[in-house]
């Protein structure tokens, strides 16, 4: 018997699968699910951009405030609105690189926009490791309020023990220790208000999952 191809069935290859349905995924499928996926990108860069309004009126801030103690107390309480832009794109898109993007981004119009030019550029990229660190050392695998907490202590405790030295402003040891605290506080609220921008935008189905 012979089959319509004109070849014996005996000849055919019993492993030949070549009737069978081929599946073939996107060789772009994995560009997709990382942070340079067109929309995760360009959900970071827009956060980058919204983060560098409010990076750049709080580096004048600190110019005019931190002249004193008290004045460095009062940046150190602020520091819950500084992390937010920092914070707030991986909260969003909850994939490796978010951080470091977004900071870049922040880094480029700060740059252009403030004093410190070129150097912002640097400086904002060491404020988006501060907060990523912790959820780097999970392996990107875990994206919760408690890592975010995490990231408010290294953020919040770090600045506020070198916002005196940075400014050129003596402090008491007492005076770091409070800047520490209130600062740390402050992150925390900042987080929580992080948290509560990603449900709100969650609904508008902005945001990346794990």
């Amino acid at each position: 018997m012979t089959t319509p191809a004109g070849v014996s069935a005996s000849d055919k290859n019993p492993d030949d699968s070549s009737d069978e349905p081929v599946i073939r995924s996107s060789a772009r499928g994995g560009l997709r699910d990382s942070v340079l996926g067109t929309r995760n990108l360009m959900t970071v860069a827009a956060l980058g951009v919204v983060g560098a309004i409010i990076v750049v009126p709080l580096t004048y801030l600190s110019v005019v405030v931190a002249v004193s103690p008290r004045g460095i107390l009062v940046m150190c309480a602020l520091m819950g609105v500084w992390i937010i832009p920092y914070l707030l794109p991986g909260v969003i898109v909850n994939k490796p690189g978010a951080f470091v993007i977004s900071g870049l981004v922040m880094g480029v119009v700060s740059a252009f926009l403030t004093p410190e030019g070129p150097a912002a550029i640097l400086g904002n990229l060491i404020g988006s490791l501060y907060v990523g660190v912790p959820v780097a050392i999970f392996l990107y695998r875990r994206w919760t309020w408690r890592i975010y907490a995490i990231s408010g202590i290294v953020f919040g405790g770090f600045n506020a023990a070198v916002y005196g030295a940075g400014f050129h402003i003596a402090l008491t040891g007492g005076q770091v220790a409070l800047g520490v605290v209130l600062s740390i506080l402050s992150c925390w609220a900042g987080a929580g208000v992080c948290l509560l921008l990603k449900r709100a935008l969650a609904r508008t189905g902005v945001g990346v999952t794990r």
